[in-house]
């Protein structure tokens, strides 16, 4: 299932400074409310030099439906179409995508120790909530957008070596 998801590890890999902090901004986890406080923005190869990122961990399931809901409400189509077609492995997009496929990305340019976080950790980076929605369709899970991340879960509040839950946690998405 990696193969399907490699596409979306081409793209830009940012992380930015919030105050004394470095953090990963991963979409659907508060990654626009922090964007609009960085106050710097490390891109690709500058992304070496940071120490100790910060990344924010959403509750799995709680982050795959934000993110359909939002990719439908986007793309202006029905939540349960757009269900139907990750289900079928004909759509992957970033709001969705497991966030180990972040971690994925993000080792791309970094090999150094991340300190995990829970979503509520926004909190401590600002008070700033963009995209926030209110009301959200009930769908199915896809148990490989999710499964993963359950793993990771339990890592919220430690630092851990990158490069060791890559490794780790890869043959998941086989």
């Amino acid at each position: 299932m990696l193969k399907h998801w490699a596409n979306l590890l081409t793209t830009e890999c940012n992380v930015v400074q919030v105050d004394d902090q470095t953090i990963y901004p991963i979409f659907r986890v508060g990654s626009t409310s922090i964007k609009k406080v960085a106050s710097k923005v490390y891109t690709n190869k500058q992304i070496r030099e940071c120490e100790n990122i910060q990344v924010l961990m959403r509750d799995p399931a709680e982050r795959f439906i934000s993110g359909i809901n939002f990719y439908s409400k986007f793309n202006n189509l029905n939540v349960d179409d757009v269900w139907n077609m990750v289900n079928q492995g004909t759509l992957v997009d970033r709001h969705f995508v497991p966030q180990y496929i972040w971690l994925l990305h993000l080792s791309k340019f970094y090999k150094k120790d991340i300190t995990i976080r829970p979503f509520k950790y926004i909190e401590n980076i600002t008070s700033v909530h963009a995209h926030k929605s209110k009301t959200k369709t009930k769908i199915p899970l896809c148990m490989p957008f999710i499964e993963v991340d359950q793993k990771l879960m339990k890592y919220v509040n430690q630092t851990v070596a990158l490069v060791d839950i890559i490794k780790r946690y890869k043959h998941v998405l086989s």
